[in-house]
């Protein structure tokens, strides 16, 4: 029998198989670093996911209604706190957020996920005690107020923790089929909790000394998400990543904040969505003061608020399934957001007209459809533009450009308002008496005027200039690429062993 045929020993057929693997110094294989690379990942979902999704949602819910509460019952939280208290209330938050997001997002990117929820649930259960604590009957009418701002300022903290969390849980904990729906999910939990604000505050309160009652509602849900958040949450991350993307390190803080400034897409991204939810805080914060003035109750202004809500949810809801499917983020996040336009600009003119609910409440409803349904696009998009960011960074940039533009947007309402003529003081229902010097109703057709110039202009930058490119997606199905590769060659080399040992083995059983 020649030396080609001769008999193969399993030492040699253990030689044949070296060529796939690591040598022992460390050199790569012929196969090439990325193709073993891409094979030794292991990608694996957890059902705890959706506990973790809960917690931040629930975060999320409750933090909201704490900051909300106060605007759709403003008259009679005006009168047992004092003169402009709720709209001070409720600016604390977009103020409190500015200082501490730079803080947040760096905290969430060192520090981890779990930390984060920490912070924000303590933070937004503490607030809430000591917002009840100022309603109570033994504290003097002249600290009422400062204790409640400082309840809501506590709470406040939290707000900026808690908004970049449903993209970084959706980032670290669901696969690429499942993150728009869970981004969704979380980001929804948002406005919910204003619909329920909007809902359940003017039931309650039907008078000054019911605000504790408003107190006690907000307290309560509070505490019960710092015990998920504090119980429920015992990891940053899984062990083992739900995604290829998922299992790449990102950047550190100070390079991430280096990416975005640098990418063009997500600084036009930053300008416009922080621009969209400065619009819908500065709407929540005024529905009232927008409303009344026209004669449409407290009531009504709750169901208008409730509207765009319900609308949104289902908006978000149906969006978030549509780009986990086709992709088409760009494309969905432009029709949308320029159709809310349009129906947010027709709801702002009907406020300055009386006898115009139905249309009002339409209009509130097809905007809440669509104009919600563009913030969980918004946000994967900052994602998308800037991977390897992390999200932290990239959606926290985002929501501190919304409370800066927050601010911004709430002031042109107040400062551009004029006295109502006396021609309509006869329809309005702002003030409870008619001596109230605290409550005055206003003419916003200045404000109305320069917001919607300045909606029109954020939708047009959007859809004329912004062209994103989907890294987190390309890299997905590189990686993907790579370990099917490797897989491939895996296997062929498998099927030459199994070749060549049944060859060698074949002359052994004729002997």
């Amino acid at each position: 029998m020649g030396t080609d045929d001769a008999p193969i020993s399993a030492e040699q057929v253990d030689i044949r198989l070296q060529p796939l693997k690591k040598n022992e110094g460390g050199a790569d294989a012929v196969n090439g670093t990325d193709e073993e690379a891409a094979e030794q990942i292991q990608l694996r979902v957890y059902k705890r996911r959706w506990i973790v999704l809960l917690a931040v949602a629930l975060l999320n819910n409750t933090n909201t209604m704490s900051w909300i509460s106060y605007a759709p019952s403003g008259n009679y939280v005006n009168s047992f706190y004092g003169e402009s208290s709720a709209a001070w209330l409720s600016m604390v938050y977009m103020m409190c957020t500015i200082p501490v997001g730079v803080f947040a997002m760096w905290a969430g990117r060192e520090w981890g996920l779990r930390t984060a929820i920490l912070i924000a649930g303590w933070a937004n259960g503490i607030g809430a005690v000591i917002r009840v604590i100022s309603s109570l009957d033994f504290v003097p009418q002249a600290y009422r107020f400062p204790i409640c701002l400082t309840g809501q300022g506590i709470a406040a903290i939290a707000y900026p923790f808690i908004m970049f969390l449903p993209t970084k849980v959706a980032g670290s904990w669901f696969p690429d089929t499942q993150r728009a729906i869970a981004t969704t999910i979380g980001v929804m939990s948002n406005p919910l909790g204003v619909l329920m604000a909007n809902l359940i505050s003017p039931s309650i309160v039907k008078a000054p000394e019911h605000v504790i009652w408003l107190n006690i509602f907000t307290c309560v849900p509070s505490i019960i998400a710092m015990l998920l958040a504090t119980f429920g949450v015992n990891r940053s991350e899984p062990k083992i990543p739900p995604t290829f993307s998922a299992s790449k390190p990102q950047m550190d803080f100070v390079s991430g904040m280096k990416a975005c400034f640098s990418s063009k897409q997500y600084i036009i991204l930053l300008i416009v969505m922080g621009g969209g939810i400065g619009m819908f805080n500065c709407l929540y914060t005024v529905m009232l003061e927008l409303l009344c003035p026209s004669g449409y109750s407290n009531t009504f202004s709750g169901v208008c608020a409730a509207l765009m809500i319900i609308g949104g949810v289902f908006g978000a809801a149906a969006s978030g399934i549509f780009v986990d499917r086709t992709k088409l983020y760009e494309e969905t996040l432009k029709i949308a957001l320029g159709a809310a336009v349009i129906f947010g600009l027709i709801f702002l003119q009907l406020t300055l007209h009386q006898g115009h609910a139905v249309l009002l409440a339409i209009t509130c409803l097809f905007f809440g459809i669509l104009g919600l349904a563009t913030y969980p696009i918004g946000l994967e998009l900052a994602s998308e533009c800037t991977f390897p960011v992390s999200e932290a960074t990239s959606t926290g940039l985002i929501v501190l450009s919304g409370q800066i533009q927050s601010v911004i947007y709430v002031f042109i309402m107040k400062n551009f308002a004029r006295p109502l003529q006396p021609g309509r003081m006869a329809a309005q229902v702002c003030q409870l008496t008619p001596d109230d010097t605290v409550n005055t109703p206003k003419d916003n057709t200045m404000s109305i005027m320069i917001f919607s110039l300045l909606a029109t202009l954020l939708v047009l930058t959007l859809v004329v200039t912004f062209k994103p490119v989907y890294k987190r997606l390309e890299a997905e199905r590189g990686n993907r690429a790579t370990a099917d590769k490797a897989k491939e060659l895996s296997n062929q080399a498998k099927d030459r062993v199994t070749l060549q040992t049944e060859s060698a083995v074949q002359p052994l059983q004729q002997e």
